[in-house]
């Protein structure tokens, strides 16, 4: 009898449903084929994924997007008082290059549409508060012009017009979700 009840669903995906390939999203899917790491890399290294890496960035991206935007803020403006203006700029460079980095995919494949649009939503979550300390402390009145560091201000805007024009954000031409 209990046989019998077994459901007959036996679809197979190609990746687990944290990383979809597809919209609308699969809703059954196997475990990843393996996780063992080898030290010798196989020729098409380049398209190698690890479950494990992954799961791991999907957990850092969850934590800032639960982080409320005032702790972000005094998170920055802290490290700012810390570690002291050139260490600083430094983190709001490599900031902006990962960023850039993640809006290339070349962080996750294109094609894994929640980690990319939660990706997404924690750029533009985190460049709030950024462009907060950028207007307060890296926008030096006129008298001193010369410390203004166009450099960092050329990384923010290239990764902002890059997260704005990003295709991901154009949720409206996504067809509407319909269960198979």
């Amino acid at each position: 009898m209990a046989e019998q009840s077994r459901s007959q669903l036996n679809y197979r995906f190609s990746s687990p449903v944290t990383f979809p390939d597809s919209y609308p999203f699969c809703l059954l899917a196997p475990l990843p084929r393996s996780t063992v790491v080898t030290t010798a890399l196989p020729k098409d290294a380049d398209n190698m994924f690890s479950p494990a890496l992954g799961e791991t960035a999907v957990v850092f991206l969850v934590l800032i997007l639960a982080l409320p935007m005032k702790d972000i803020l005094n998170f920055l403006e802290s490290s700012l008082v810390i570690e002291g203006r050139d260490r600083f700029i430094s983190l709001l460079s490599q900031l902006f290059k990962v960023a850039a980095s993640i809006l290339d995919s070349e962080a996750f494949p294109r094609t894994w549409l929640n980690i990319n649009i939660l990706a997404h939503k924690v750029l533009v979550k985190m460049m709030e508060p950024v462009a907060t300390i950028l207007e307060k402390e890296f926008i030096p009145p006129q008298e001193q012009e010369s410390d203004f560091d166009s450099n960092l201000w050329r990384e923010c805007f290239y990764m902002l017009l890059k997260l704005l024009s990003s295709d991901q954000l154009v949720i409206e031409e996504f067809s509407p979700q319909v269960c198979a």
